[in-house]
């Protein structure tokens, strides 16, 4: 495999944890690594590590009822040891409105856990690593689409779901990157902005030439903005035409061009998966690392991952460690609470979504 993954994450001995027995720690430590399927990376030894950190959390999410959901570039011990689902943006926003559960713990970066907050505002919604932001997120506020609106008066606004809860108040629909696509194309008139990742916006651009005129914020993701088709050409010509290119659309568009699929991280992990069952094993994963970690985890079949795995330091903030945390004694910090007045006008935005999407 040519794909460098990152360090493992090892327990930071900051949290006093429940005795258990050697035989229950060696019954769930084989469970992790089998879950895993990456016995080089996550030996014996380290499962049995985290073993005791796993154990505690499955049981205090019993005892409270929490629902524990995690995003894909979360890491390994988190998504196949104590994740009740782990999906991508879209999936993970229907799954906090569906859960009967009055808790939910979302890992992930902060834009995901407003977003639980929003279509469940009378759940408690956890989230361990306050400080997990996100670039996209970061880069744009409410002011900023307030004053688009202003210079493009009546043009809807599209928001890419990696915003702030105050962002998507003043916006009309949000979009995920497994459905930007088609609810743009569905939105009135023939113009749209689109904010705030320039990347997916210009990939808007060249898709509906013609048909809408898109105007694009000028924000980035600082994962996928790293990929450049250069790079992507250079493992074309090493590794040669059996090489296929799944990229993720936060990708600027020379890397968009050299892939041979585009798609959201779920439809880049079956993709692959689909591939290697095919018999075409040499893969290039054009996203966060965390994607390659699930495809591995997830397929029986042999395959060659290559290419550059860039890590998001965001989304890998939270450990075992911070869950535990917040499950036994959530700080205020890591609550989260959304003016009542923000809620209900995100809310219709994203009541848009479920409605465009489906």
């Amino acid at each position: 495999m040519g794909l460098k993954l990152p360090t493992v994450p090892l327990p930071r001995g900051e949290i006093e944890v429940s005795s258990y027995s050697e035989e229950e720690i060696e019954v769930e430590a084989i469970r992790l690594q089998g879950a895993i399927r990456q016995h080089q990376r996550w030996p014996l030894e380290t499962c049995r590590s985290i073993a005791p950190l796993t154990l505690e959390i499955n049981r205090l999410k019993k005892e409270k009822d929490v629902f524990l959901i995690a995003h894909t570039y979360q890491t390994p011990d988190i998504i196949y040891g104590v994740a009740d689902e782990v999906a991508d943006s879209y999936t993970l926003s229907k799954a906090a409105r569906d859960a009967p559960q009055q808790t939910i713990l979302f890992s992930s970066v902060r834009f995901m856990a407003e977003t639980a907050k929003i279509v469940s505002p009378n759940k408690t919604v956890l989230h361990p690593s306050p400080e997990a932001g996100c670039s996209l997120s970061d880069g744009i506020t409410a002011q900023d689409v307030r004053d688009l609106r202003s210079k493009y008066p009546g043009v809807p606004v599209a928001c890419y779901i990696n915003t702030t809860a105050a962002v998507k108040a003043e916006c009309d629909v949000s979009v995920t990157s497994s459905n930007y696509m088609r609810i743009c194309e569905r939105l009135p008139g023939e113009r749209l902005i689109f904010v705030p990742d320039r990347f997916m916006g210009a990939h808007l651009q060249k898709a509906l030439a013609g048909k809408k005129e898109v105007i694009v914020y000028d924000g980035e993701c600082e994962v996928h903005e790293v990929f450049t088709g250069d790079k992507v050409r250079e493992w074309k010509q090493r590794i040669g035409d059996n090489l296929t290119v799944l990229a993720h659309p936060e990708c600027n568009a020379d890397v968009l061009d050299e892939a041979d699929f585009v798609g959201s991280s779920e439809r880049l992990i079956q993709e692959a998966i689909r591939l290697g069952e095919e018999g075409e094993p040499d893969v290039m994963l054009i996203t966060e690392c965390g994607t390659a970690e699930r495809v591995l985890a997830e397929t029986e079949t042999e395959l060659n991952l290559y290419g550059a795995c860039v890590m998001c330091r965001h989304m890998k903030a939270t450990q075992l460690e911070d869950i535990l945390q917040a499950l036994t004694n959530p700080r205020s910090d890591q609550i989260i609470e959304i003016d009542s007045e923000i809620i209900a006008k995100a809310q219709r935005n994203l009541a848009e979504m479920f409605r465009l999407a489906e």
